[in-house]
């Protein structure tokens, strides 16, 4: 088989790998494990089929060995989840043993994959002597951390921890707050008493927690009113969702534990589509705590499906009293003086935009963003970058700060390679 053919084999067999994982979960028990291994799994299984089709228009071997390294990786996601997932589910064990096994054909055929352009050694092959390098050494292999780069954060609330992750990574760190919260005073909040009103009356059917700040706030307002017990006894008789491991935790932090939570990557789309698998919410009464700003998609498509919704705003979101820092380092952004930007909220990018626009730098900015690698956290912030046409050159595999960061170092050597020819 010619290099070429072995390429195009691989190709084919990852795409219907890819098609083989999303018919899988149409078959499989609709359960909570299955639909937190359902994403990561889909993700990495098509991931890996764009990288097989990619590596045949790889342009030179260095690129082919970089994309096929990739792959490789996705592979083993793959083999990650799927071992997860038959553990999951003892009686679907077949489907997924099939696509096991399709998985390390593929991981074999990469192994033995190499670039089409160049010929392979064989026996049959007239051998030509080595051709002695004319002072051309091979060029040095990138590093596999930020080795220096400037990497800018615009994080808040945890300024130390991403100032430490960045420089574990080999990366200098710009750490600068683009947003701060501010609890709404008790004498404006009449959301949460009545909110309480209508928990102690019974009259709440689902509550619905987004943050762990936020849930953490609710609780203390709530108990300005009530005692620990009145309202834990009234929670008993209500559907908790938590989205995510945040506000899950601060629910354990008062004793309490949810019916749901909602998995990664705790999107308002995993909201609604994990209350769908649950039960109808149609004629529910839903209770949403909200964060820095309401989330007009999440309100309406409960309301669509029927449910009686009411927000409660805990918190909101606003530009830090001191901006001096923010506009100097937007500066060293157009200046170029910037390696690596990294996006851990929307809200975030709404107020580094703010500020552009106010400046008059927005083209400016939009053209920095070309030569500089944007890492997002994940759907959320992806969908805000877009909002305001910049580019996303990295999503983690998770939706975690410290998985950002970590994966993000070891990719981004390459990805300024490309953005900066």
């Amino acid at each position: 088989m010619t290099d070429s053919q072995q390429t195009e084999q691989l190709r084919a067999k990852a795409k219907q790998f890819a098609i083989g994982v999303l018919k899988l979960f149409g078959g499989l028990p609709k359960t909570p494990e299955t639909h937190a291994i359902e994403a990561p799994l889909v993700k990495a299984a098509t991931t890996l089929a764009a990288d097989c089709r990619a590596l045949a228009r790889a342009w030179s071997e260095d690129e082919f060995l970089t994309k096929r390294g990739i792959a490789a990786g996705n592979a083993d996601d793959c083999v990650f989840w799927l071992e997860l997932l038959s553990a999951a589910v003892t009686d679907h064990e077949q489907p997924v043993h099939a696509l096991l096994e399709d998985v390390a054909e593929i991981v074999a055929l990469l192994s033995i994959c190499v670039e089409s352009n160049q010929p392979r050694s064989s026996a049959a092959l007239p051998v030509s002597p080595p051709v002695p390098a004319q002072n051309e050494p091979p060029p040095p292999p990138l590093p596999i951390d930020f080795h220096g780069l400037r990497v800018l954060s615009f994080e808040s609330r945890m300024v130390t921890e991403m100032t430490g992750l960045i420089e574990r990574y080999g990366g200098v760190p710009v750490v600068v707050p683009a947003l701060r919260e501010i609890p709404i005073p008790l004498q404006d909040n009449g959301a949460v008493f009545r909110f309480g009103v209508r928990l102690m009356l019974g009259h709440v059917d689902i509550l619905i927690l987004l943050t762990g700040i936020g849930t953490k706030l609710l609780f203390n307002v709530l108990q300005t009113r009530y005692t620990m017990a009145d309202i834990a006894g009234a929670l008993k008789k209500v559907i908790v969702v938590t989205r995510g491991p945040k506000p899950q935790a601060a629910l354990k932090a008062v004793g309490l534990e949810p019916n749901i939570t909602v998995p990664e990557p705790n999107t308002w789309v995993e909201v609604v589509s994990t209350l769908d698998e649950y039960r109808p919410v149609k004629g529910f009464r839903v209770a949403l705590q909200e964060y820095g700003m309401s989330n007009p998609d999440l309100l309406e498509a409960l309301k669509q499906r029927g449910a009686e919704v009411f927000p409660i705003p805990i918190y909101r979101w606003a530009l830090p009293e001191e901006v001096g820092l923010l506009r100097h380092v937007i500066g060293e952004m157009v200046d170029g003086k910037i390696d690596v930007m990294l996006i851990t909220n929307a809200a975030q990018l709404d107020h580094v935009m703010q500020l552009v626009e106010q400046e008059g730098k927005t083209e400016f900015f939009k053209e920095a963003c070309k030569k500089v690698v944007v890492a997002s956290i994940g759907p959320t912030a992806s969908e805000r970058l877009r909002h305001y046409d910049l580019p996303i050159d990295f999503e983690p595999s998770h939706s975690k700060m410290g998985v950002l960061v970590k994966e993000v170092s070891k990719q981004v050597h390459a990805l300024l390679q490309a953005k900066r020819p």
